[in-house]
C-alpha cells in the first residue's frame, strides 16, 4: 500500500471515530438527596447547618432542621464528551460539604447510578460533624505528611468516631444503609492511593482498617439480614 493511501486510510479512521465518538450526552453531576447531619461529639442533629454539593456551580445549597435533616436538588446537564457511540450506566458519586457555626467543616458523599437521566441518591447521606478545635487523631499523627484536601482531615476524624461505635448497639440515627454510606465516602476520601505518600503508609493503613472494622461488621450483618432465611449462614458455620 502507497504511503499516500495509507495515509488517507488513517485519516478516514479518525474521522469515521471522531463523527462518532463525540457526542452529547446528559450526564447526571449531582443526584437528588436526602440526608442527615450529626454532631459526633452526643449523636444530636445539628440544626441549621448548611449544605451543599461541591464542584456543582448553581445548585442551592439546603439548610438542615431541627432533626438535622436536609435535602439537596440533583443537576443533570447536556455535555460534550468523547465515547464510543453506545450507552451505559455507572456508579458515581458527588462530594457534600456542611458547614456551621463553631465546628469544623464535614463532608460526606451522595453516591448514585449515572445513567443519562437525573437520578436519585442510592441512600441517605449521612455527615458527621466534630468541633472546630477538635484533637487530632492518633491516624493523623501517622498521616500528618500525606494529607491534601480538607476532607481527607475530617474523614480521618470520622474513621476514629466509627472505631468506638458498638455493632451490637449503634446510635439510634444509624439505618441499615448508613455503615455502606459511610464505607464508600471513607473509600473515596482515603483510597489506597492516598496512603502511599505516607513517610508511615503501613501503620497508617493497618490502623484504618482497624477503626473501620465496626463499619465492615454492621454491612456484614445488614447483608446477612437481607437474605432469605433459609440462605442465611448458621450461627454453627459462622464459628467454625
Amino acid at each position: 500500500m502507497s504511503k499516500f493511501a495509507v495515509r488517507s486510510s488513517a485519516a478516514l479512521i479518525v474521522g469515521i471515530c471522531l463523527t462518532a465518538c463525540i457526542t452529547q450526552r446528559e450526564q447526571v453531576l449531582a443526584p437528588d438527596a436526602s440526608g442527615i447531619v450529626i454532631f459526633a461529639g452526643d449523636d444530636q442533629p445539628v440544626d441549621g447547618a448548611q449544605v451543599r454539593y461541591v464542584g456543582a456551580e448553581g445548585l442551592a445549597s439546603a439548610v438542615t432542621r431541627p432533626d438535622g435533616s436536609f435535602k439537596l436538588q440533583g443537576l443533570t446537564e447536556k455535555r460534550t464528551i468523547v465515547a464510543m457511540p453506545m450507552g451505559g450506566v455507572f456508579r458515581d458519586s458527588t462530594l457534600v460539604k456542611v458547614s456551621a457555626p463553631g465546628l469544623a467543616d464535614a463532608y460526606a458523599s451522595a453516591a448514585f447510578i449515572n445513567g443519562g437521566q437525573a437520578a436519585q441518591a442510592l441512600y441517605r447521606v449521612v455527615v458527621l460533624m466534630f468541633p472546630a478545635d477538635a484533637p487530632d487523631t492518633p491516624l493523623h499523627s501517622l498521616m500528618r505528611d500525606c494529607i491534601a484536601v480538607p476532607e481527607q482531615d475530617h474523614a480521618l476524624h470520622l474513621a476514629g468516631y466509627v472505631a468506638a461505635i458498638d455493632p451490637e448497639n449503634p446510635p439510634d440515627w444509624f439505618d441499615e444503609n448508613t455503615a455502606e454510606a459511610i464505607s464508600e465516602h471513607l473509600r473515596l476520601a482515603l483510597p489506597s492511593s492516598a496512603f502511599l505518600p505516607c513517610e508511615q503508609m503501613s501503620e497508617a493503613y493497618e490502623m484504618f482498617r482497624a477503626q473501620t472494622e465496626p463499619l465492615r461488621t454492621l454491612e456484614n450483618a445488614a447483608f446477612y439480614q437481607a437474605m432469605p432465611i433459609e440462605f442465611r449462614p448458621s450461627a454453627e458455620a459462622g464459628s467454625q
